[in-house]
């Protein structure tokens, strides 16, 4: 059965993007020309085509191959050299042939069938401040751990740091961090006091976090 590759991503595009780690999925660009080749497998299939398999493994060498559909290709002898008679066709089923894809010169791209996927592992500023919110939600997650908050207790977080780019993130990120930590308040301080103080450092900046329920 062929794989409704949209229909799939469009369903499951949250989950998919939540268990990858990415921002987003997209379609590759239309304009981009792949040419993707079926390599008939010979060691699949002597037992099933005999003496035929020679003329099989020459015959998609040659590129004599289409799609046949639900996951089946068929590879055809050529019109023989009048241009009147019709050649033999053989269909091969999926694990008696693989798929090569030429031109993909790109890197980071992973290949599964008729599905190619290819990471774009450029950091953005966007994504770069992402980041470091996760990393402060996992560190404000981790002191609720610590202080042995219920995990549907709701707590005040208190916050002190010199650094304008921390403080453009926890202005930036507020909503996330009252949901992904259930804080009830997000206060800056001049000296974040609490159940439990914690040192969060990033690139030789810190935070002062303090929470309190």
């Amino acid at each position: 059965m062929a794989i409704d590759t949209q229909n799939l991503l469009k369903k499951y595009g949250e989950i998919i993007k939540e268990e990858v780690n990415v921002k987003s999925i997209e379609t590759m660009d239309d304009s981009i020309k792949i040419t993707k080749i079926f390599k008939p497998i010979g060691s699949q299939l002597s037992a099933k085509f005999g003496k035929d398999t020679g003329k099989i493994i020459q015959y998609g060498k040659q590129g004599n191959i289409k799609d046949g559909g639900d996951g089946k290709v068929i590879i055809f002898d050529p019109v023989a050299s009048t241009g009147q008679a019709k050649g033999n066709e053989w269909t091969l089923e999926q694990g008696e042939y693989e798929i090569a894809y030429e031109w993909l010169t790109w890197d980071n791209i992973a290949v599964d069938q008729n599905i190619i996927a290819r990471l774009d592992l450029e950091l953005t500023p966007e994504l770069q401040r992402e980041g470091v919110a996760r990393e402060i939600s996992r560190f404000l997650n981790q002191m609720r751990k610590d202080a042995n908050y219920n995990v549907d207790d709701k707590v005040q977080m208190f916050y002190q740091t010199n650094d304008a780019y921390l403080k453009n993130i926890l202005n930036e990120f507020a909503e996330f961090f009252t949901s992904e930590a259930l804080l009830s308040d997000i206060l800056s301080t001049e000296k974040p006091e609490g159940d439990i103080v914690a040192l969060f450092t990033n690139n030789e900046v810190t935070i002062n976090f303090a929470l309190k329920k």
